[in-house]
């Protein structure tokens, strides 16, 4: 795994210089996201905020980050920052480190191919059931494949462009939304959780081939489910899960 530079590695907040979430310097957080109409909460907009960082690899598995230096960053308060947090922590994806703060669990070959195992579990009936819906009235089907088609789009594009964060963002947002028109959000979330526990992301050197690649898939995969070709898309779907597997091939 290749992660990007951590954004706060000093307990008091970020040191001179350091990047902010989102890659920005201190002074900006032009890249982070919005509060959305969904997370009605301070701890649900922070705990989006922080998984966006771990996403797009702003925070790095050899750093430790206390909750008021993220704060600082986030332009948010200390409680709902600690309170995310501790969400992560309870999840497995961070671990508490006892007066310091808080980091990334370690993630091994091994995890990731027990992770993504979980997930295939997840995004094989949901394709199916996307492809049933497209085969069976492909009217009702039209708005979530039309969804699922802008994000994929907006993989492509980033990746053509060498932008590492803007695919994993566009990547992240489609197997979420896949998730959730095919199974629900339960299925969703459940599968998040587990793509933010994995981590992986491809060395700059090989980063557009291989986001590419992998953006590629999923505008097939579009293509597949409206077809209502099921196996093909299930088979696809699940080699797309496996993006390590060709970060290490190249």
């Amino acid at each position: 795994m290749v992660t990007s530079e951590s954004a706060a590695p000093e307990a008091k907040g970020p040191a001179s210089g350091s990047r902010a979430l989102g890659g920005h310097t201190s002074g900006s957080r032009a890249s982070l996201p919005a509060r959305p109409e969904t997370a009605p909460t301070l701890r649900e907009h922070a705990l989006i905020v922080i998984r966006h960082a771990i996403t797009t690899g702003d925070l790095d598995e050899d750093t430790i980050y206390s909750a008021a230096g993220l704060a600082k960053q986030l332009g948010m308060s200390l409680s709902p920052v600690r309170e995310a947090m501790m969400s992560l922590v309870a999840e497995g994806t961070v671990e508490a480190v006892p007066n310091r703060g808080f980091r990334l669990v370690p993630v091994t070959r091994e995890d990731l191919e027990e992770i993504i195992r979980i997930r295939a579990l997840l995004a094989g009936p949901a394709v199916d059931a996307l492809c049933a819906r497209a085969s069976e009235d492909p009217a009702a089907s039209e708005a979530a494949l039309g969804d699922l088609r802008t994000h994929a789009e907006a993989a492509l594009a980033a990746a053509h462009e060498d932008d590492t964060i803007g695919f994993m963002t566009a990547d992240r947002l489609f197997h979420e939304h896949l998730l959730e028109h095919g199974l629900g959000r339960r299925a969703a979330d459940i599968s998040l959780r587990l793509r933010d526990q994995s981590r992986v992301f491809a060395a700059h050197s090989i980063a557009a081939i291989v986001d590419a690649e992998s953006a590629q898939q999923i505008v097939d995969l579009v293509g597949l489910i409206e077809a209502g070709r099921s196996a093909e898309a299930q088979a696809l779907v699940i080699d797309n899960l496996f993006y390590f597997r060709r970060t290490e091939n190249l």
